[in-house]
């Protein structure tokens, strides 16, 4: 008996503990160039700037443990790029997305999708 009050405490402990801590998200941010020829080879320098500080945005939500991956899509019908960000909600990663350069300068456009890394193997 003693043994079950025991593990019932434990597991009331337990879903306590979980339900005080913020629950981290994933989001999938996809983002692609709003110009339809656009590619790394043909920017322009105004698109080369903002490129720049694009890079600089990513690096920054990396420092913060707020970016998990980010990668180039190079699709045969278009460019398009994947950002995975750690966000408490989809608002929060919505304002990730909305902050970052190419979507502030119109050069990019964006969506938010609910996402779960399962497997990371570089880790």
């Amino acid at each position: 008996m003693m043994r079950r009050i025991a593990l019932a405490l434990l597991i009331a402990a337990g879903a306590f503990a979980q339900a005080q801590t913020q629950v981290q998200k994933q989001f999938l941010l996809r983002i692609e160039p709003v110009r339809k020829d656009f590619t790394l080879l043909n920017m322009n320098a105004d698109e080369r700037k903002i490129a720049q500080g694009h890079f600089l945005y990513l690096k920054s939500l990396h420092a913060e443990g707020k970016l998990a991956l980010a990668a180039q899509v190079f699709d045969p019908k278009g460019f398009w790029g994947v950002i995975i960000v750690n966000a408490a909600d989809a608002e929060a990663a919505r304002a990730l997305l909305d902050a970052d350069p190419t979507i502030k300068a119109g050069m990019f456009r964006g969506e938010v999708i609910p996402t779960r890394v399962v497997l990371d193997m570089r880790n």
